[in-house]
């Protein structure tokens, strides 16, 4: 059986990883202590509370991913969120914004944690370089750990993290080049009561934020526990990206406020996020990239939009050249 290493475990590894499993040999390796990369949950157990701090819900389009959303809904590992999502412009009344939207249960990395059943998955481990030769890939980790040779890589990672494991010989250095990235401040906040606004998630606009999302609101999350993610927009975020997350969360919390034109009480918690790599600014028009004579697989949700579904497809597109 062919060996084929996935650097990354985010949901575009793990759906490619899920696809292969039954024809490849697949190990997967994963910088961080979880599987999902940014559909994240991020859990403060000192409050009992937990905020998808990452992607806040997807929406499927595609009839390959489709497929498979069928069937994470009858097992109940995804179900419909039903909040009620507006548009917020300065001077104007909330846009009730009507688009199906689906969310992980109980919280948005359980997707992730679901596709990586069953997977051989090398957390805490940070790959540095990885190079080939006539045995196949060889990967390098930060503490001088070598795996493979591998027959096949698929490398996840943003594109200059890839850049940077692939080195100067990458048959795509140029194409990754091109990839630029927003970044994006998170804020999570636990309130001690409900915000008293008609409305349990928005789209932001003139504001430095972008998003706001009554967490408890999607199914499976705690209800009597009032938190809200805020997401920066893209251009303040950058503005302010070594800023220290301390200095952030005040800020948002009062572009929060003036959103929203509600009084906010003292938050019980409150915390700030900084995601270096959180959307491509325009993502590639293909949905994978693939170089047949070393074997090399990119994938991820920059090959096909900024959305969860654009990392499912671009994974599962990617298993499917393989499998051919």
């Amino acid at each position: 059986m062919q060996t084929v290493a996935i650097i990354g475990a985010g949901v575009s590894s793990l759906m490619c990883a899920r696809e292969l499993a039954h024809e490849f040999d697949i190990t997967l390796f994963e910088k961080a202590r979880g599987v999902s990369g940014r559909m994240a949950t991020r859990r403060v157990p000192e409050h009992d509370i937990a905020f998808d701090h990452g992607a806040q819900y997807f929406t499927i389009r595609s009839q390959p991913i489709e497929q498979h959303l069928q069937k994470w809904l009858s097992a109940g590992i995804v179900a419909p969120w039903d909040g009620k999502v507006v548009v917020l412009r300065p001077n104007e009344l909330p846009e009730v914004e009507p688009t199906s939207r689906y969310v992980a249960v109980p919280a948005m990395n359980a997707l992730g944690k679901h596709l990586a059943e069953s997977l051989d998955i090398r957390l805490n481990t940070r790959i540095e370089s990885a190079q080939h030769s006539s045995s196949g890939w060889v990967l390098t980790s930060t503490d001088g750990q070598k795996f493979g040779p591998f027959d096949v890589l698929v490398c996840t990672a943003p594109p200059e993290q890839t850049n940077a494991i692939l080195g100067a010989t990458s048959p795509f250095r140029g194409t990754l080049v091109d990839q630029q990235f927003d970044p994006c401040w998170a804020t999570l906040v636990h309130f001690p009561s409900r915000i008293d606004v008609d409305f349990d998630a928005a789209f932001v606009h003139e504001n430095p934020l972008r998003w706001i999302c009554r967490n408890n609101s999607k199914p499976g999350r705690n209800a009597e526990h009032e938190c809200w993610v805020l997401h920066a927009s893209g251009s303040w975020s950058r503005e302010n990206l070594e800023c220290q997350p301390e200095e952030i969360t005040p800020r948002l919390l009062e572009a929060f406020a003036k959103a929203t034109g509600a009084n906010l009480p003292e938050p019980i918690y409150a915390a700030s996020h900084r995601w270096r790599y959180s959307a491509p600014v325009e993502p590639l028009d293909r949905s994978y990239l693939w170089d047949p004579t070393v074997r090399l697989g990119i994938c991820g949700d920059w090959c096909s939009g900024a959305r969860v579904e654009g990392a499912l497809f671009s994974g599962h597109s990617l298993a499917a050249q393989l499998l051919e």
